[in-house]
């Protein structure tokens, strides 16, 4: 499943890349812009934006969506994982900045690229070709953990 948020669902885009899923997110991006990489690539639009849901791509079926209805993120994830009937925990497959694919790369690839405490704590770590972040399972991941968990 894959989808596009709109400026007005940024937060959601990212915690759903930390849960794994692939969430198209630009931050400056028009609404044209977002129907039409939705067609191309067959992605679900996520939104709060009313007026883009009268477009008629969405009236005539041609494009899914998923209407926001919260601010809160937890409510939304939780909305998002009820009607869509998916499943909600933190898996570093994504990268959260730009939504590549993480590659995982050996310990002595990354010395003197993460800090020296991380180096020496963490034997796993995965990067991002895309962007050139590096990630690895720190209290971070912990956080994601038990957030994802109260949902």
């Amino acid at each position: 499943m894959r989808f596009i948020a709109d400026i007005m669902v940024g937060k959601l885009a990212r915690y759903l890349r930390m849960a794994g899923y692939d969430v198209a997110y630009f931050n400056d991006a028009s609404d044209d812009f977002i129907l039409k990489t939705a067609m191309e690539e067959d992605r679900i639009v996520l939104t709060r934006d009313t007026l883009m849901l009268e477009r008629k791509q969405f009236r005539s079926g041609a494009l899914k969506s998923v209407f926001i209805s919260d601010d809160d993120i937890e409510k939304q994830l939780i909305q998002i994982s009820s009607e869509l009937n998916i499943s909600l925990g933190p898996d570093l497959t994504r990268c959260l900045i730009c939504n590549d694919l993480l590659v995982e790369v050996l310990k002595k690839d990354v010395r003197n690229k993460v800090p020296p405490y991380v180096y020496s704590t963490q034997d796993e770590f995965m990067y991002c070709k895309g962007c050139g972040k590096y990630y690895w399972r720190g209290t971070h991941y912990d956080y994601m953990d038990d957030f994802f968990k109260r949902l």
